[in-house]
């Protein structure tokens, strides 16, 4: 079982990958050694400083990874790339801009890079390109502006299991 983890950064991706890591017994999957590992790293973008993935090669990377009978947990603003079909559930964690804005002011981080951030978020891009992608069957949002890790483990735990039901699209920043 795969669920990949997707966000805009500060979200709360990695820290929430931690408590399911424990709570389902997964392993947590890096889609950015993987894709060193099979030299799916395209580029270094000078403007947002950071790699470039081949994100059309990344369900090819992950399924190379995976073995059937285990959990995996794939924390990344990429994660939504995977193809559908290896993915149990794609969960889309969301953040309200303004606390975004000051989860990201607290990294390293330009100026220019959580204005961008921030812009993602009001914009939607996570979970437009996942339902875009053809997640719509097996995704969640949450709202994590004000929810603890473990709250948000809790609830994509809930979903797994079916005392939740799938939710998306609800969470709009722009009124």
């Amino acid at each position: 079982m795969l669920i990949a983890i997707t966000g805009t950064p500060g979200t709360g991706k990695s820290v929430t990958a931690k408590h399911l890591e424990k709570a389902l017994n997964a392993e947590i999957l890096n889609i950015e050694q993987i894709a060193r590992k099979h030299k799916i790293l395209v580029e270094y973008d000078d403007r947002t400083m950071s790699m470039v993935i081949d994100e059309f090669k990344i369900s090819d990377a992950i399924e190379a990874e995976i073995k059937k009978g285990k959990t995996y947990v794939v924390p990344s603003h990429l994660s939504h790339f995977i193809m559908p079909s290896l993915v149990k559930l794609c969960v889309v964690l969301r953040c309200d801009p303004l606390v975004l804005e000051k989860r990201l002011g607290k990294r390293a981080y330009s100026q220019k890079k959580i204005g961008e951030n921030v812009m993602c978020e009001f914009l939607d891009a996570c979970l437009i390109e996942a339902v875009e992608i053809g997640h719509k069957k097996h995704l969640h949002e949450i709202d994590t502006s004000k929810k603890s890790a473990g709250a948000v483990c809790k609830e994509i735990v809930n979903v797994l299991n079916k005392k939740k039901k799938l939710e998306f699209g609800k969470i709009k920043w722009l009124k």
